[in-house]
């Protein structure tokens, strides 16, 4: 599953360059070890984090003591202190995460290479069987870690997780070649699933938990189906019709627009400021990406644009109502940059 790709392949040749004039310092040395780390693509993790403290803070937010009134939306709290069952899940949905997302890239490692991104597997940085081994130890992990510190209900979301995954990724299911079935894994595995971890991590199931998910369903599936009009040309080599395939790029940004506005509306209906506010900002950007690719030119600017504001707004308002989020924003963007900067001299992102 995934939210969007590294677009830095124009730079690899400079990037080759000032490598090789750096290899023997210490800096560099120490940002290879760093590849195994930048393999499970901690940028796309932001939106899991994003969904998994959504789901936490909706169930609890009612028990909250530092709150505000706001319009409409009531008592708003905050969450100074996050319990420890969630930062544990945090950690334990990035392992398993991370294993999904290398496994991702070893399957989609030809079409990486035609669209020239994501280059850490295609260039041969790191090997294949090495790879294998890091998505056995991550997922091991993960699983354990489930079973041991929370409630059976909550492990079997993680393995339907790891369940959705490899389906997504690996023939002869491979969710990710079929269309509307690729858009419908994804949404339900981050707007449903991660967002049910969270919420499971200090909760048990009920009804709020799903009608509370559909604001966040909707969202997700809006700027999914953005993620897959840049990569069509490698996924039709590769023979994968994904949703941006089938729909063409017209329809692909205004069906995305119309599930926003749903999302919008989702978000009034069950009072939730997180999700409405997003799709209000974001809603601009989506107009301007449908109007500006309807006729014959694409604008692939204005759709990453749309794609980037709609999961930034998202992610900046959960870190509002969680501050200790904001902190882990800066600190992954921070890291990454730097990584990219000092292992192959690309300023990303």
């Amino acid at each position: 599953m995934q939210q969007s790709k590294l677009e830095i392949a124009k730079n690899i040749k400079e990037s080759k360059a000032q490598n090789n004039s750096s290899t023997h310092s210490y800096a560099y040395r120490l940002s290879k070890a760093f590849d195994y780390v930048a393999i499970i693509r901690p940028l796309l993790l932001i939106p899991v984090w994003t969904m998994v403290l959504s789901g936490y803070y909706r169930t609890i937010k009612d028990d909250l003591a530092t709150q505000i009134q706001l319009p409409f939306f009531g008592n708003i709290g905050f969450i100074i202190r996050p319990h420890q069952e969630i930062l544990i899940t945090l950690l334990l949905y990035s392992l398993l995460m991370g294993a999904i997302y290398i496994l991702n890239q070893l399957t989609d490692s030809k079409t990486d290479s035609i669209n020239e991104k994501l280059y850490l597997i295609p260039n041969g940085y790191l090997k294949k069987n090495s790879m294998k081994v890091q998505i056995a130890i991550l997922l091991i992990f993960s699983v354990v870690l489930s079973f041991l510190k929370f409630p059976t209900a909550y492990s079997l979301l993680i393995l339907l997780s790891i369940i959705m995954g490899i389906a997504y990724s690996v023939p002869p299911i491979r969710l990710k070649g079929r269309p509307i079935f690729d858009l419908l894994a994804n949404a339900s595995g981050f707007g449903i699933i991660a967002f049910s971890v969270g919420w499971m991590s200090k909760a048990s199931f009920s009804s709020g938990l799903i009608l509370d998910s559909i604001p966040y369903f909707l969202c997700i599936s809006s700027g999914f189906i953005n993620t897959t009009i840049p990569d069509m040309e490698g996924d039709i080599r590769n023979g994968d019709r994904t949703t941006g395939v089938f729909l063409g790029i017209q329809k692909s940004c205004l069906i995305s627009t119309l599930i926003l506005i749903l999302a919008i509306i989702a978000g009034i209906y069950r009072r939730d400021m997180v999700p409405l506010v997003a799709s209000a900002i974001s809603l601009p950007f989506f107009i301007y990406m449908t109007v500006s690719n309807w006729g014959r030119k694409t604008n692939i600017r204005a759709i990453s644009l749309a794609t980037k504001i709609s999961v930034l707004t998202l992610s900046l308002l959960v870190s509002f109502l969680i501050p200790l989020y904001f902190v882990m924003l800066v600190l992954t963007i921070l890291s990454v940059r730097l990584y990219y900067q000092v292992r192959f001299g690309v300023n990303y992102p």
